[in-house]
């Protein structure tokens, strides 16, 4: 499946913009903005991240929650606050999104020996392959290492 579509709270705040609250399985994320445009922008880009996260992770996203107002706002401490706000559902292609934000790729320049460069040639030896799959073991290298100190 490639399109997910959750359920969201939007509670408008005092300045006119509104934070979006999204259901506790999916990490518990929330996101605003200044308008409900921009809300509904910045929840489907919050979605994203999340299901990126768990994708990422190897697991399933959850399941859509139905979500009651009143319940959420007693989970933040806001029962007792009058609060303006509704529930609106957030969809999001996550393969057309993550190809676009998080795997899209950037060309780079790079100079190697030129003896390197001729025999890569006539072995037909892919550049960006061999330099992305170094990157990536270099990362979960460094990764591991700042794991440890930290």
């Amino acid at each position: 499946m490639s399109v997910y579509t959750y359920p969201v709270c939007f509670f408008e705040e005092e300045d006119g913009g509104y934070t979006v609250i999204f259901q506790d399985s999916l990490y518990g994320a929330a996101t605003q903005g200044k308008n409900i445009e921009e809300s509904m922008e910045m929840a489907m880009d919050c979605l994203a991240l999340v299901l990126d996260d768990f994708i990422e992770e190897g697991k399933k996203p959850p399941e859509p929650e139905e979500l009651d107002m009143k319940k959420v706002m007693k989970g933040l401490g806001l029962e007792d606050e009058e609060c303006k706000g509704f529930i609106n559902y957030v969809s999001v292609d996550y393969e057309s999104y993550s190809k676009e934000h998080f795997r899209k790729s950037v060309k780079k320049t790079l100079s190697i020996p030129q003896l390197l460069d001729k025999k890569a040639k006539e072995l037909g030896l892919n550049f960006s392959q061999i330099l992305k799959e170094a990157l990536e073991k270099e990362i979960k290298k460094k990764e591991k290492k700042m794991k440890k100190v930290g």
